[in-house]
């Protein structure tokens, strides 16, 4: 049962990893944005291959633990009956439990390579937008004005009745 538990959390890790590092891409992004995704995403994968890392431990742990020992072994007294089987187990409970402890960090580092990744989406919407933008200028020749505006008249000029 743990190694059936541990398979799907490999299940998840691997295409976990396979998004972060398909995200790297520099097409119009800042080089200041680029360290900062290539940061998280080191930090990402060094945390996943960490646990996919104890899940392997945990793995051959338990595949040691189901092996009979070398018959060699067997000549130390409570080498095979009681040391290696102890140890065995002391690995498997400490790989899984620090992978049961961390797996919540698959949702956060996703999310933070998504709030990366919207940051880097929105400086480029920004600077596209600027880019297309009309100058001021440009802007006004769009909308003209009469060369009467804004002419300063006397208030006895203007008659009651025109507007």
């Amino acid at each position: 049962m743990l190694v059936t538990f541990l398979g799907l959390v490999s299940a998840s890790i691997l295409p976990t990893i396979s998004l972060l590092v398909n995200s790297m891409t520099a097409s119009g992004r800042s080089v200041k944005a680029i360290d900062e995704l290539e940061s998280e995403l080191q930090a990402s994968m060094d945390a996943l291959f960490l646990l996919f890392g104890c899940v392997g431990t945990v793995v051959i742990g338990l595949v040691a633990l189901a092996t009979q020992p070398p018959a060699i072994f067997t000549k130390v007294p409570y080498l095979t009956s009681e040391m290696l089987p102890r140890f065995g187990q002391v690995v498997v409970v400490a790989a899984s439990t620090f992978t049961v402890l961390r797996i919540g960090m698959i949702p956060g580092i996703l999310r933070r390579s998504l709030t990366v990744r919207h940051r880097i989406a929105v400086e480029e919407a920004r600077r596209k937008t600027l880019e297309k933008a009309p100058d001021a200028p440009t802007t006004r020749a769009f909308f003209p004005t009469h060369p009467e505006f804004g002419k300063p008249v006397k208030l006895e000029d203007v008659s009651p009745g025109t507007h």
